[in-house]
């Protein structure tokens, strides 16, 4: 599924703001509301995971972990 979104020019044409940060914003709001994992929310940012790592610690924003899910990988092992 493709959505469009239509964003303001006046919005992009703030010289600081790009689009590739718009979209590492985006990222980073799926990826706090647990929608996205980091691998997906990094490829939707265009970065590879430790870029979105950097960019996620750059923004103060902690990783995503499920203490039940490595406790259970920790089991299996």
């Amino acid at each position: 599924m493709i959505v469009q979104i239509e964003i303001p020019d006046t919005l992009l044409e703030t010289p600081s703001y790009t689009e590739q940060d718009m979209m590492l914003d985006l990222a980073v709001a799926l990826y706090q509301r647990k929608l996205y994992s980091l691998a997906k929310a990094a490829r939707f940012a265009g970065m590879n995971r430790i870029e979105f790592q950097r960019a996620l610690a750059e923004r103060r924003i902690s990783l995503n972990y499920d203490l039940k899910i490595d406790l259970q990988s920790l089991e299996s092992l």
